[in-house]
């Protein structure tokens, strides 16, 4: 497994001209390297205890990916191409480990919702892959704006409203999920994700969690 002083050596290497900076950081074998040019950056963390690396693309200081890879050459190479002014879709044409189109289309596109549900879509270590999957496919949810607090999943009606009443949902493990009116208490029950996209709308029926177009309807009346 190469160390981060490797890491830090071959980018020089495959992205000559761009700018190479050696951090420290827990758990990292050696700490992380960023590469930058211009606008763009790949951060590359080694995990020596899980034999991975960990790269991040960034776009003007906004991180689109979070993706992993076992290969040295795929870190080297997608940096390289990402730093050499590739887009999103070409860079995943190339190196396909690295796909964050729909994160970079919905970041282009100025939607804060939409980013949102692509950026915790494309996150596979949080466990809550499958009810994201299954909330992105009903309407009110996706309509609404999502956000994390510590393992605890809740929506807004929009990114700048932040009156949360709940329900909050966090992932049991074997793709099951609580889904709760208060984080204070332990839920015993768990659900599917599409169980628990169905017990999420109706306790946002019975707490009165307002939709977007609830928030709209009560500005325009004042």
């Amino acid at each position: 497994m190469v160390d981060a002083g490797g890491i830090t050596a071959v980018l020089q290497a495959a992205c000559p001209g761009c700018d190479i900076d050696l951090r420290d950081a827990p758990r990292a074998f050696g700490g992380f390297v960023v590469a930058s040019r211009g606008d763009r950056a790949a951060l590359v963390t080694p995990v020596g205890d899980e034999r991975l690396f960990y790269v991040r693309h960034e776009l003007r200081e906004m991180r689109l990916s979070r993706v992993t890879t076992t290969e040295l050459a795929e870190v080297t190479g997608s940096a390289a191409a990402w730093l050499g002014g590739a887009t999103p879709r070409e860079l995943a044409a190339a190196w396909p480990f690295a796909d964050f189109v729909d994160v970079a289309d919905a970041y282009e596109s100025g939607d804060r919702t939409e980013l949102s549900w692509q950026q915790y879509r494309a996150n596979k270590k949080d466990g809550l892959g499958e009810f994201v999957e299954a909330a992105m496919r009903e309407p009110r949810l996706r309509r609404m704006y999502p956000f994390k607090s510590m393992w605890w999943m809740s929506f807004r009606p929009t990114s700048d409203e932040y009156w949360v009443p709940g329900p909050w949902v966090r992932p049991a493990g074997a793709g099951r999920f609580t889904v709760a009116e208060s984080r204070q208490v332990a839920p015993e029950i768990t659900y599917d994700a599409a169980e628990a996209v169905r017990v999420c709308l109706t306790e946002m029926d019975r707490l009165g969690v307002p939709s977007p177009e609830d928030l709209r309807s009560r500005d325009s009346g004042r």
